[in-house]
């Protein structure tokens, strides 16, 4: 065989072999009657839930609910994320809820659904699709205000979910969230110390009295644990633990557009989980024609938090 033309086959074996590595297992969306799924090939990377998830048996069911992420999975299968915990139900994946609001002069209380203040719910569908090796589904959700038993939906949030193809092992998606007025009456979210984009992890994490060997760690981009970084303004911020004998790890990122960037943090002393929450810093409100939005990126991984690492990601991230 001519020189040229056998090193121009080698070269053209090699190409087309390191396409089929760079390109590895497509990242998909699938739709049910119940859920929507982001999954790289067979692997699920995480759900929405569409449907409304039953309270198991022996739990209240003020505790159903709808429109959140769980579980969200490892690239090696444990589940990082938890729900309808024995300490906080009302806890569930990774959602998004105000806490301490006020509307039409009466308080709303979106997160702690028990308190039959107010809830969260999936609404419906938008869209669904793939491009450039991601693939992403769009979502309404409702913020639905209860008064003496009248219900009356708040807000209208739309949430853009998107997951990444990877060269490495490790999964990342993207929450982006918008919010606008149902009616012409204004929320008032009122100085609070948690609320908004939240993540509830492994309930293998929430120390009990049935669970006692729950544990699990915290760092930020400032280099803090649980009780140094809460409510403080990191950039981003990972909780780490085991899962199954496995190490299972979710870095959450704040983007540079968001509302108070950097926002504050409440990361729970002893529970599994952590919201930004921009409230901390002062009220704030939702009026009349304005959208309030926020990007998140979530990375997930079958190991201990790479402050290096997460660095890197960050800064693709943001650029």
């Amino acid at each position: 065989m001519n020189l040229r033309i056998k090193t121009a086959t080698c070269l053209s074996i090699l190409l087309f072999a390191s396409t089929l590595v760079l390109a590895g297992p497509q990242i998909t969306v699938v739709e049910t009657d119940d859920a929507l799924l982001l999954q790289k090939g067979v692997q699920t990377i995480l759900r929405y839930n569409k449907a409304i998830q039953h309270a198991p048996p022996g739990m209240d069911s003020i505790y159903s609910s709808s429109g959140y992420l769980h579980p969200v999975f490892t690239p090696t299968g444990q589940a990082v994320s938890g729900a309808f915990s024995e300490d906080h139900a009302h806890q569930r994946g990774i959602f998004m809820a105000g806490t301490n609001t006020m509307f039409r002069g009466k308080k709303v209380d979106f997160w702690n659904i028990h308190q039959k203040l107010g809830r969260t719910e999936h609404a419906k569908t938008l869209s669904t699709g793939t491009s450039n090796g991601s693939a992403s589904f769009t979502v309404l959700l409702n913020h639905v205000a209860i008064n003496e038993s009248a219900e009356t939906i708040v807000l209208h949030e739309i949430w853009t979910v998107t997951a990444h193809q990877t060269s490495g092992e490790y999964f990342v998606f993207d929450i982006e969230s918008s919010q606008r007025l149902a009616t012409k009456d204004p929320l008032l979210f009122k100085e609070y110390h948690y609320g908004g984009m939240a993540l509830r992890g492994s309930n293998l994490w929430t120390p009990l009295e049935s669970n006692p060997d729950g544990t699990c760690e915290f760092l930020t981009s400032e280099g803090h644990n649980r009780i140094e970084g809460n409510h403080t303004h990191p950039r981003w911020v990972s909780m780490n633990g085991v899962v199954d004998g496995t190490a299972a790890n979710i870095t959450a990122l704040c983007h540079p557009n968001n509302f108070r960037f950097p926002q504050a943090v409440r990361i729970h002393p002893k529970m599994p989980y952590f919201t930004f929450a921009p409230m901390f810093d002062g009220e704030f409100s939702i009026q009349p024609g304005e959208t309030y939005t926020s990007q998140y990126r979530y990375l997930v991984t079958s190991s201990k938090p790479d402050g290096e690492w997460i660095e890197q990601q960050w800064a693709r991230y943001t650029k």
